[in-house]
């Protein structure tokens, strides 16, 4: 005996499906599953303004981070920040810039 679904294919009767056919038991459970699911995944508690605030703290932060940064570099004692800055050469030394400092260095040389 051929099925049901054979006989109208070889017909080719353009029948619609049978509702019931969908409407079982098992379906209802899937149904109620995928429900609970998507409720569950639409959890924040975040607006905007939230959103919004946390990036302003993030660049602050980050130029803050930035700035303390740079004081580090403006800390380092080589001849090359002492050249970039004279300030730091009449802070450091008292000498009035790098020049006067480099030939104090070559009269103390060996």
């Amino acid at each position: 005996m051929k099925s049901r679904a054979h006989q109208q294919r070889s017909s080719g009767a353009t029948e619609s499906p049978d509702p019931q056919q969908y409407d079982s038991p098992q379906s209802e459970d899937f149904n109620e599953m995928s429900n609970d699911r998507q409720d569950a995944s639409c959890q924040t508690d975040l607006t905007m303004d939230d959103i919004e605030r946390m990036e302003d703290v993030l660049k602050q932060t980050t130029k803050e981070l930035v700035d303390l940064r740079t004081k580090a570099m403006d800390t380092l004692f080589s001849q090359e920040s002492f050249e970039k800055s004279e300030d730091k050469t009449t802070f450091y030394t008292g000498l009035p810039n790098v020049l006067v400092l480099m030939q104090v260095f070559q009269l103390c040389e060996p």
